[in-house]
């Protein structure tokens, strides 16, 4: 099982993927400060949008209505490429999806985004009732994922680790991504939001390998 990482040779390769990330968490202070801009929410934006759209960040993150991905980084129309299921887990649609922000839209940076209280790592820690056939296929894919990490049985380590194991999955199963992150064309995030704090909290980069590193933003701020 893929382990964390010594420091990331390509870390530093897709500077457009880290000035994205970097801008993503200046939008999300903005909102921790209450002083979000709403950027890019006119009628006039819809209408320039109609000719085409150029995102600047994929973002896999929970269906859970507690986590409106656009509000948590202060952006607007056409600013962020979406995709959204219970547990952001990885499923081929979920690739697919990620594969054509990338492909199509020349996205350069993916975040996997997790969140404290996600009911449906809960239904994988902890299973109870019936699931229907569909949701217990999704619930499986968790478990799976969640039963590679070295973790105790604790829900808030589970929550924690499901972005990060998302993430790992969805490298495992797209040779684009792969091929992108080792060219440094992409940059792959995870990220946990904190529903007490409402505070995002950056895990740390995925390489090629399915490797965890430091996450950048993290990294940069322990040595300002």
């Amino acid at each position: 099982m893929p382990q964390a990482s010594a420091p990331d040779p390509h870390a530093h390769s897709c500077r457009k993927g880290l000035a994205h990330l970097q801008q993503l968490d200046a939008g999300h202070q903005r909102f921790l400060n209450g002083q979000s801009e709403h950027p890019h929410a006119t009628s006039e934006r819809l209408k320039h949008l109609v000719q085409g759209q150029h995102p600047i960040a994929a973002i896999l993150s929970c269906a859970d209505s507690r986590v409106p991905v656009e509000l948590l980084f202060d952006a607007g129309f056409g600013d962020l490429f979406v995709v959204r299921n219970a547990g952001n887990t990885c499923t081929s649609a979920t690739i697919a999806s990620l594969e054509y922000g990338i492909q199509a839209l020349g996205v350069p940076l993916v975040l996997v985004m997790g969140h404290e209280g996600c009911g449906a790592v809960t239904a994988a820690c902890q299973p109870h009732g019936t699931l229907t056939p569909e949701l217990h296929e999704l619930v499986r894919t968790i478990r799976q994922g969640l039963e590679e990490a070295p973790l105790n049985a604790e829900l808030p380590t589970a929550f924690r680790q499901n972005p990060i194991q998302s993430a790992r999955h969805l490298v495992r199963g797209s040779a684009l991504i792969r091929e992108r992150i080792a060219t440094g064309h992409l940059l792959v995030e995870a990220a946990y939001y904190t529903l007490c704090r409402g505070e995002i909290e950056w895990l740390g980069a995925i390489d090629a390998q399915e490797g965890v590193h430091p996450g950048h933003l993290r990294r940069s701020r322990s040595a300002s």
